[in-house]
């Protein structure tokens, strides 16, 4: 009996290799909930125009207007790059309006940051529009450039001080506060069965999740057993 319980008891090079697994394990495990568990803004959509290159010079105290900004919902902040050759960003407003000219949304952000990226938070009126105009007032008396995309004049190109120009500026839009991965789980859980064959569904992600530790441990067990 006691020969037989000799035989199975782990070795002093296998324990250390089942302790360096472990520890393996435990630090991608907890990277993995360090990483959830961080808080950042989260996106809520954009007007689908780039920040490519500086694409409108808007005049200090001119309106700069584009139609199709796409406010979505739950829209709490809208980011633009601006660029201010070196001087404190002017006091900018926004206001966000549907076909007939009633605001949805509005917003204001007060003169003196920095030129680069700016975020500007917007009070709502009303549910937004599929299709929406923004308009941005720069103030001051100096000229600023707004970054977006060039292009050709159409119907949804921005409006300066009137005059339609080339080119769309950039928005991109930002729900209120922050939040985790941890937190949108449920709808990351909701999304990751779409776009896929018709019994595909919510249960998709905790069953690729539990299919994917599987592995892992499998792969530890083969990996202990090859290193002793």
């Amino acid at each position: 009996m006691s020969k037989a319980v000799q035989k199975t008891r782990p070795t002093g090079s296998q324990m250390r290799v089942r302790i360096v697994l472990g520890l393996a394990l435990a630090a991608v495990a907890g990277a993995l909930i360090l990483d959830a568990s961080g808080r950042a803004p989260r996106g809520a959509g954009s007007d689908h125009a780039a920040s490519a290159l500086f694409a409108a010079n808007v005049p200090g105290g001119e309106i700069v207007c584009q139609p199709d900004a796409f406010l979505s919902d739950d829209a709490a902040r809208v980011q633009i790059q601006i660029g201010t050759f070196g001087r404190p960003v002017p006091d900018l407003r926004v206001t966000f309006v549907d076909l007939a000219g009633t605001p949805v949304a509005s917003g204001a952000l007060p003169a003196g940051g920095r030129e680069g990226l700016v975020t500007i938070p917007i009070k709502r009126t009303r549910r937004a529009p599929a299709s929406t105009t923004a308009c941005l007032h720069i103030g001051g008396s100096s000229p600023v450039e707004l970054a977006g995309e060039a292009g050709p004049i159409i119907p949804g190109s921005e409006v300066v001080g009137g005059r339609q120009q080339p080119g769309r500026v950039s928005l991109t839009y930002f729900r209120a506060g922050e939040e985790s991965w941890s937190s949108l789980l449920p709808e990351l859980t909701r999304r990751f069965g779409l776009g896929k064959a018709a019994f595909f569904g919510d249960w998709t992600l905790p069953v690729a999740v539990l299919m994917l530790l599987g592995v892992w441990v499998a792969a530890a067990r083969l990996l202990s057993g090859e290193l002793t």
